[in-house]
């Protein structure tokens, strides 16, 4: 129980470090990391397994936003997630178009897509391969109802990130570009630039009380 809850903990804290270190504190004006975070949502909800870092990082350059907050947005659909992430997605399409769900096949096709998972040979080649065959039949309704749910986490998730980003720097700073960083802020995450910077001045504190 301790490993897992120190697991946790551990992610949490890449997770804040990320947010507030990569994001919040990053040297880049709002609009361009709240529309690299867009770009990530929406390619996350895109079916394109096996090319989504590719594509974010594409769209991210094309439109001029933060390269490197939408990259690792991609691995919210992950192995684990897919299933779970498109199959809301297949039903959407299959409401727009008027077709039936065809809710059996796509439990076949996950239960294939978890066999695949377990066996430890399965490479990441034959994952891809796999997961484009499987949705051959699908692709239509899936398209269009990705295409619909991508489209509007990206809008949603542009202007949630737009107005925490500035609303959190200009409360700290009152400005909505950070400060100059500090030799220790460039090359560590925000949590290890504080805890260096708090032992310096413990040290700094304890020279003086010697003197």
């Amino acid at each position: 129980m301790k490993i897992v809850s120190d697991k946790f903990k551990l992610a949490w804290q890449r997770v804040k470090d990320f947010c507030v270190y990569r994001v919040l504190h990053a040297d880049d004006p709002p609009h361009r990391l709240a529309l690299g975070i867009a770009v990530g949502m929406f390619v996350t909800f895109t079916p394109l397994i096996g090319f989504q870092m590719m594509l974010s990082f594409f769209l991210a350059w094309l439109l001029g936003a933060n390269k490197l907050v939408g990259v690792p947005l991609v691995w919210i659909s992950n192995p684990f997630t897919i299933i779970p992430i498109y199959y809301p997605c297949y039903q959407l399409g299959c409401q727009l178009l008027g077709v039936p769900v065809v809710n059996e096949q796509w439990k076949q096709l996950g239960r294939q897509w978890k066999e695949l998972l377990r066996d430890p040979a399965t490479t990441w080649g034959v994952k891809v391969k796999f997961w484009w065959e499987g949705l051959m039949e699908f692709v239509t309704p899936l398209c269009l109802g990705c295409v619909v749910v991508a489209s509007v986490m990206g809008i949603l998730s542009y202007y949630l990130s737009l107005y925490a980003i500035r609303s959190y720097r200009l409360r700290r700073w009152g400005q909505l570009m950070p400060p100059s960083l500090t030799p220790v802020e460039k090359l560590c995450p925000a949590s290890e630039a504080k805890r260096i910077e708090a032992a310096s001045g413990s040290e700094a504190t304890g020279g003086e009380n010697a003197a």
